[in-house]
């Protein structure tokens, strides 16, 4: 994401992941997840490894994203992960690109002691939490008190407290925050099955039981919000994850790229010395053609071989308003 080179950030490998509502402790060991995309809601994914938790409190045409929860325990289960270990919840974060701010996704692990209603854990989640890739961020305070409810026709309601929104933002910033938690709570809904009839769904947003507020100080939060496909990143990773160690042999990067994208640009860097310090020395780069999507976006995926070592892996892609990538950081056993 950032256009520094991300072997010379200290953040490969595996990492302990804070949230505030527990800690959780990631293993060495890696199960394999389904990573749903939000592009319409029925991307075609790939699946890589992804850190198991051991100690834890989408979008195109064939895989929808509400089906992901079935296929994670399949994949839990088959793996091996503890009782402990929670499901996987689609968090969205801001990230930059170029001169402006634009919404990533993650999946992350419901943390231990969480309500295991996954409209909530995923809001709560996206304020509270910290996302695996440093480069995204959010303007979110860790909110007190998060629920919410969906009603037959889709309109997903989220009461979160005011704390969340304590944050003085200037406008544009403030409704890309609502977009982010737009994002969240109707992917989380999918992701759980929750939407019927594969519709488009909206979010009601209340602040402290009141759909009269000024959140941020900037934007009156009455009515439905829906997704803005505006606010989504051009370009992103959606496997591997941030932080993944992987066996050596073929590994296979899949994400999401803009529909008038004919390819995306990618370069895989490899460290000098096996550190996370020091330089890197270019390992392989070049093309992969895009796949016709939804929603403004459409997907990629290409395989390398990678060999042990530390690999930085950037997708870049020339985009409307300029160009754009996403970088992340893996570990090759």
């Amino acid at each position: 994401m950032s256009q520094q080179d991300p072997l010379k950030k200290s953040r490969l490998g595996l990492r302990g992941i804070l949230l505030a509502c527990g800690g959780v402790l990631v293993a060495s060991s890696v199960f394999f997840i389904p990573n749903i995309g939000d592009v319409g809601d029925s991307t075609p994914t790939t699946a890589l490894a992804q850190p198991r938790t051991t100690a834890a409190p989408s979008d195109g045409a064939t895989v929808p994203e509400g089906a992901a929860e079935s296929s994670i325990r399949t994949q839990e289960a088959a793996a091996g992960p503890t009782e402990e270990s929670g499901a996987l919840l689609p968090v969205y974060w801001l990230g930059e690109v170029g001169d402006s701010e634009r919404l990533f996704r993650e999946y992350l692990p419901s943390p231990q002691g969480a309500a295991r209603e996954p409209i909530s854990d995923a809001v709560h989640l996206m304020t509270a939490g910290q996302p695996l890739d440093p480069d995204y961020h959010s303007p979110w305070r860790p909110a007190s008190r998060v629920t919410s409810s969906i009603s037959t026709k889709n309109v997903i309601t989220v009461d979160i407290s005011s704390d969340a929104v304590s944050e003085q933002l200037e406008e544009a910033d403030a409704r890309l925050a609502l977009q982010q938690l737009v994002y969240t709570a109707t992917a989380a809904a999918s992701n759980a099955g929750l939407i019927t009839g594969g519709e488009a769904s909206s979010v009601v947003v209340l602040i402290d039981g009141a759909a009269q507020y000024r959140a941020f100080g900037a934007v009156d939060i009455g009515g439905e919000w829906t997704r803005d496909p505006a606010t989504l990143a051009p370009v992103w990773i959606i496997d591997p994850q941030e932080g993944v160690e992987a066996d050596a042999g073929s590994v296979t990067v899949h994400g999401v790229a803009p529909d008038a994208a004919e390819f995306v640009s990618w370069q895989i860097n490899r460290s000098a010395n096996g550190s996370t310090e020091g330089g890197s020395e270019l390992f392989r780069d070049g093309r992969a053609s895009v796949a016709a999507g939804e929603g403004g976006q459409s997907t990629y995926s290409f395989s390398v071989t990678l060999p042990p070592g530390r690999y930085g892996i950037t997708v870049s892609v020339v985009a409307e308003d300029g160009a754009a990538q996403d970088t992340k950081s893996v570990v090759v056993r």
